[in-house]
């Protein structure tokens, strides 16, 4: 299939969570496997769930993202593309063997105290939009809030985000009726001497579920 140009260019990042490394050249691998072991199993966590291999530029930009499942097949691929100023403008990911891109259109608009909201629109490889979801960033970048399935009523759902200082310390996802669905706490196990994270739970409604592992090499600017 023929993919348009002037659409690649106007479209960006895959709803693929960021997880910064602030100010860094580097690359990530990114380990998921279940907080908790099987009966007869032998190791302290319990199964591969997926790996990534994250790859950022200059200025901590992160320039593409790959998820692997278990078997070590590619999952997904992701790419994002930059202006001159370093602002995000456009991605396109494959998901799997499907060679049907999916793209992503960003718009930018000021909320009060210095949020931003990006629009994020999602089109299919015959330019078709398929969603559109908000992700809005505070006055210091940091992501808190992600609206999901945004129309003309509002959305369906948002995620609201906490932290500690750059790390995400959790969200709570709720409908928009104000019941709660999910509430993920990051417990934070070990930092690197830059102070990023390398291992961490992550608790869903009070239980263990997911523990986490990234192995960080930082190059030279």
């Amino acid at each position: 299939m023929r993919v348009c140009l002037s659409c690649l260019l106007l479209v960006l990042a895959v709803n693929v969570p960021a997880q910064p490394v602030p100010g860094a050249s580097a690359t990530v691998k990114h380990v998921y496997n279940l907080a908790t072991p099987t009966e007869d199993s032998d190791t302290p966590v319990g199964a591969l769930q997926r790996t990534e291999f994250e790859t950022y530029g200059p200025n901590g930009r992160r320039l593409r993202v790959e998820w692997r499942a278990p078997d070590g097949s590619v999952s997904l691929a992701f790419m994002e593309l930059y202006d001159a100023s370093d602002q995000p403008f456009g991605a396109v990911y494959f998901e799997g063997a499907d060679l049907d891109p999916t793209l992503e259109r960003f718009e930018y608009r000021p909320e009060e105290g210095g949020r931003v909201v990006r629009t994020v629109t999602y089109l299919n490889g015959a330019g078709e939009v398929t969603g559109v979801n908000e992700f809005v960033s505070d006055a210091d970048g940091r992501e808190v809030e992600r609206r999901y399935g945004v129309s003309a009523e509002g959305a369906r759902g948002m995620d609201t985000v906490t932290y500690d200082g750059a790390n995400e310390t959790g969200y709570v996802y709720e409908r928009t009726d104000g019941s709660r669905l999910i509430e993920n706490v990051f417990r934070v196990e070990t930092l690197d001497e830059r102070g990023n994270w390398t291992s961490r739970t992550v608790v869903r409604n009070g239980a263990a579920w997911i523990f986490e592992t990234r192995e960080i090499t930082y190059r030279a600017p």
